[in-house]
Order: structure tokens, then sequence, then C-alpha cells
């Protein structure tokens, strides 16, 4: 009877350890399994798909490139140089009419980024707001296309009747935001300088 008992006690061991296989191990394998054949398709789609999309995002900056010196005919190329912290990118047309630069500066919201396109003169050709947190109806009245094109044609500006340079208004309701605006094309102005130009 002992051989009969040991025999019994050492089948639903046995079974204890299949059915614990089977409730804990395996489902954990299958989700185990699950997980590395997601993250493998990922990691192929992403790197079937970068490419594209930073071709997609090249195009897309050029074009903006485009809006603010058009004379740039929407080819640019970037200028490698050491930049203060609030100029993010500087880039040069491709066929020596000017340079656009993007700069930051503190709005009312956050963080504005502008892009200056200036000519090879060293006159603004254009200024766009291109990100923004500003309180919409307000802080985005300065960024309209009728209070930024005070800009244009600029070769110096400023906020005081300063001799030989252009007084920028700012918008009433919207100073915070037109002066972060004004003090972006004002660092932009500042970085082409000390580059030199358009080359």
């Amino acid at each position: 009877m002992k051989t009969e008992d040991m025999q019994a006690e050492a089948v639903q061991v046995v079974a204890v350890k299949a059915s614990s296989f089977d409730e804990l191990i395996k489902p954990s394998l299958v989700l185990l399994l699950i997980c590395l054949v997601v993250t493998a398709a990922l990691a192929f789609t992403y790197q079937a798909t970068a490419p594209v999309i930073a071709q997609i995002n090249t195009f897309n900056a050029n074009i903006a490139r485009g809006e603010v010196l058009p004379q740039g005919e929407g080819s640019f190329s970037p200028v490698n140089a050491q930049y203060p912290e609030n100029v993010a990118e500087v880039y040069q047309a491709d066929n020596g009419a000017g340079m656009v630069l993007t700069t930051m500066d503190k709005g009312f919201g956050g963080q504005l980024t502008v892009m200056v396109g200036i000519d090879s003169e060293g006159a603004i050709t254009g200024v766009k707001v291109t990100k923004h947190a500003e309180t919409p109806g307000l802080g985005t009245k300065a960024m309209t296309a009728a209070y930024l094109s005070q800009y244009q044609g600029q070769k110096a500006i400023t906020r005081s009747a300063e001799s030989g340079k252009t007084e920028i208004d700012a918008i009433t309701g919207a100073t915070i935001t037109s002066n972060a605006v004004f003090r972006a094309t004002e660092t932009a102005l500042a970085q082409y300088k000390s580059l030199g130009g358009a080359r």
C-alpha cells in the first residue's frame, strides 16, 4: 500500500507541475513571443519609412523657407557654425540669394519659433512664426501677415526711435508676443551679420 500511495502522490505532483506550466509559464512565453514579433515589425517599419519621412520633412521645411525668402527658389543648404542658444538653425539659399534663420524667444504662452528670411543685401524678405503656444485671437495678432509685413525690407529694427533703424510697432493686447517676435527677428539680423551675410 505504501508503494501505491507513493505512486499516487507522484502522479499528483506531476499533474500539478503540468497545470502550473499550462497556467503560468505557457501564457508568459506566448506574450513574450508576441512582443518580440511586434517589436521586430515596428523596427522594420521604422527602417523602411525613416528616409521617406526625412525627405518629406526637408521638402516641407524648404517650402517654409521659400515663403520667407522667395528668391531662394526652394533650394537651401544648412550653414554649419556655432550658434547662440536662441538660434535653432541657419540655411543659405543655394543660389546665393540670402539666408533663412530660425530663432526662438519667450512669448506669453511659452517658446515662440520664428523663421526670418534675409536677402544678400541684408534686408528682411519675410518673417513667419512657425511654432507657438500663444492665445488665439490675442497673441496670434502678432503673427498675422499684416503685422509681420512691417519687417519687410528692413535692415535694422528698433522699438524706440533710434537713428538709422526702423521702428517696429507692437500690437496692443499682444505686447508680450509682438515683443518676442521682434526679439527673435532682431536675433536673426544679428546672427546674419555675425556670419558675414549671404555668400
